[in-house]
């Protein structure tokens, strides 16, 4: 099985705001905005939904299958560097020539609200990635479809579906960039539609489907909670609560979306129930949370088995 992250290659600046974003916004003047807030810190980091998803895999034992954009500028080489330094394969990494490498600005208050200004640059082009072109089986393969460039999320999420090949649908900060109807076009067929709470119900109102009618589209839903933790809900039997692993301390919740996704996929990969492959992926980001970037996180397999266990009593094997 060959594990495909297609996504958002980026580059981010983490900011902390030490106050709280709602003491300075006024309900009636929403309409007139002029706000400047003082952050008290400034990290670049390398970031974007497939590559932070892939460095997790990597972490976690996996060399995963990119499939992105990057910028032929400065950015853009030193991402292909550190994604070649890793071993992953870079065949399915465009460079778009006249392109910048895209950006993101994440502000993040006290309470761990985010501000998020993101440029697509390169992003805008497709990678050229062709699912057809894998080895067959296709039924063999597990990929994600991460926010990314708006055109090639539609188009892989229609071939995927053609070749028969399992995927999750993770629509994440673009669901709001699509009609309800091309929502709707990319959800079907998916195997799981994972998003969080707020992305969930941004869906359902732009989409106009109720929560039960999902599953006409996608066999699994999972709603991520942060720190609470997540829902888990299947056709027929309703939610259930997933629990989350506490980190040794919280510097920055940037990221750790993407990594509770690379553990899910790690657990799929290896053929765990369900259940045990999200619990996967609240131990892999509760250590993204304890560090500022989104790929400054560093684990072994040990460190994660043993953390996961006394979350959850279940030995893991790898």
């Amino acid at each position: 099985m060959s594990l495909i992250c297609s996504g958002s290659l980026a580059f981010d600046r983490l900011m902390t705001y030490p106050g709280l974003y709602a003491e300075s916004f006024l309900p009636d003047k929403l309409d007139l905005i002029n706000l400047s807030f003082l952050v008290d810190k400034v990290e670049r980091a390398y970031g974007g939904t497939a590559g932070n998803i892939a460095y997790n895999l990597g972490l976690l034992g996996e060399k995963p299958l990119i499939a992105a954009s990057l910028g032929e500028d400065p950015e853009g080489e030193d991402y292909r560097r550190r994604l070649a330094g890793f071993g992953f394969s870079l065949e399915a990494v465009a460079s778009q020539s006249g392109q910048l490498t895209a950006g993101c600005t994440i502000a993040t208050d006290r309470n761990n609200n985010q501000l998020t200004f993101f440029h697509p640059g390169a992003m805008l082009l497709p990678s050229g990635f062709q699912p057809a072109d894998l080895p067959r089986p296709h039924d063999r393969h597990l990929a994600i479809v991460s926010a990314g460039g708006l055109t090639e999320m539609k188009s892989l999420c229609a071939e995927f579906r053609r070749l028969e090949i399992k995927f999750i649908f993770d629509g994440g900060q673009q669901i709001h960039a699509f009609s309800g109807r091309e929502l709707i076009d990319m959800l079907e067929g998916s195997f799981i539609f994972v998003c969080n709470e707020y992305e969930f119900e941004l869906f359902k109102r732009i989409s106009g489907l109720k929560e039960e009618e999902l599953f006409r589209y996608t066999e699994t839903v999972i709603v991520t909670l942060g720190e609470k933790g997540g829902r888990l809900l299947t056709a027929g039997r309703g939610s259930q609560h997933l629990s989350p692993v506490p980190a040794r301390r919280v510097v920055n919740p940037t990221g750790a979306g993407d990594a509770f996704r690379a553990g899910l996929m790690k657990g799929l990969y290896r053929g765990w129930h369900l259940i045990s492959a999200c619990r996967l992926g609240a131990t892999v980001a509760s250590f993204c949370v304890e560090v500022e970037g989104t790929q400054d996180q560093s684990f072994t397999l040990n460190e994660v088995a043993a953390r996961h266990a006394a979350a959850f009593k279940e030995q893991l094997n790898f």
